[in-house]
């Protein structure tokens, strides 16, 4: 398969911006019981329908299931976009249910660019600056407002569908493909191609804050992101 890398740039992608809070939740370790004999496992599946002001972690753990087992029985590409109405599939539980490589890492990032852009990003419902940087894109936020300090006089307004700067570094490349997705969050996605969850959003204009990817469907994909052009072909 031929892959078209991007290199950075410097491009000024300037809008107003501004927004409501988005948040990634963080999911304690639970200690559990199952599969050494003392509770035995469900092995049935069934279907919830997802009611207002549910969100997929205390469903999951209302079931007794990983979060990450129920995102990826439904092709949920971000855990916290679930809707009132929507019919979750309940998968069968397993010895060792995975709660974890579905959540956004919750070390504070170090990073101040990104590797091989896109240096830009568009706005949805619930961002926040700070998510935006720590949870999208693994940078700093100091680093995020220096991006947009011409356009954003106070970094607590933007606007929903606005675009914002995202620091690129220098001298970095991405590598560009098609993907055919499938049962994976866009975590996982980010965590297996290393790219960022904010520069998979940015090259997929539709996944508008309502909308994800569903199975079958070809998105682009930034992959091997890393420092040009020396950066070596892992996939």
């Amino acid at each position: 398969m031929f892959f078209a890398p991007i290199i950075a740039a410097t491009v000024a992608i300037v809008g107003p911006v501004a927004a409501s809070p988005y948040s990634y939740r963080t999911l304690a370790a639970r200690q559990t019981e199952l599969c050494n004999g003392t509770v035995a496992l469900n092995t049935t599946t069934s279907v919830y329908t997802v009611q207002s002001g549910d969100d997929l972690i205390a469903i999951a753990e209302s079931f007794n299931r990983g979060v990450c087992d129920v995102a990826r029985a439904n092709a949920i590409g971000d855990i916290d976009l679930i809707f009132a109405g929507q019919n979750l599939t309940i998968p069968a539980q397993v010895c060792d249910p995975d709660s974890t490589t579905c959540l956004v890492d919750n070390t504070t990032p170090t990073a101040t660019c990104i590797n091989g852009g896109p240096g830009f990003y568009t706005i949805v419902s619930g961002d926040t600056l700070t998510t935006i940087a720590e949870n999208k894109f693994n940078i700093t936020l100091a680093s995020l407002i220096a991006a947009n300090a011409a356009t954003l006089p106070d970094p607590d307004v933007i606007e929903v569908g606005q675009l914002i700067n995202v620091p690129v570094c220098e001298s970095s490349q991405c590598f560009i493909q098609p993907y055919v997705y499938q049962n994976k969050t866009l975590v996982q996605l980010a965590k297996e191609y290393e790219t960022s969850v904010g520069q998979i959003l940015s090259l997929n204009a539709n996944f508008n804050g309502t909308l994800v990817p569903t199975v079958g469907q070809t998105i682009t994909l930034p992959s091997k992101c890393g420092a040009y052009p020396a950066y070596p072909s892992k996939k």
